[in-house]
């Protein structure tokens, strides 16, 4: 099994380093994904399955992630179901509300490159802060 290198010179996973449940989603999204950012997947999103508080939440934004064709066909929908399973992985206390986590810098840079890293696209859909806000917080 190929130890996760924490300075990022990986090429990619050996089969079975993820649990399972995640090595198949990364497979799947490896067939769609850009090549050129594939060690930027797993550096900020495949290796965290190796600590057990994100497998849950990486699964679950790995799984938006993977159903491609959702981007397609309901691209806001699924932008907005991305940003909020982003937000329960790297937010894991569930501490932010929706408004704090639009204005927090960090979530917000790894919102824009998801959609580099996983679909090539400079610009992620805009996301329809005020229509959320207006709803009832919901937390992820």
């Amino acid at each position: 099994m190929k130890r996760w290198n924490p300075f990022g010179r990986s090429n990619g996973p050996s089969e079975g380093e993820y649990p399972l449940e995640i090595e198949i989603l990364v497979k799947k999204i490896e067939k769609f994904a850009p090549r050129q950012y594939r060690e930027k997947r797993n550096i900020f999103y495949y290796n965290y399955s190796m600590l057990g508080q994100y497998i849950k939440p990486l699964i679950a934004l790995l799984e938006v992630i993977a159903n491609v064709d959702g981007l397609r066909e309901r691209r806001l929908d699924t932008a907005r179901e991305i940003f909020l399973r982003l937000k329960a992985f790297y937010d894991l206390r569930d501490r932010l509300s929706l408004e704090e986590a639009f204005g927090e810098r960090n979530l917000m840079q790894r919102y824009s490159e998801l959609f580099l890293f996983f679909y090539g696209l400079e610009r992620p859909p805009d996301l329809e802060r005020e229509a959320w806000l207006a709803k009832k917080d919901k937390r992820g």
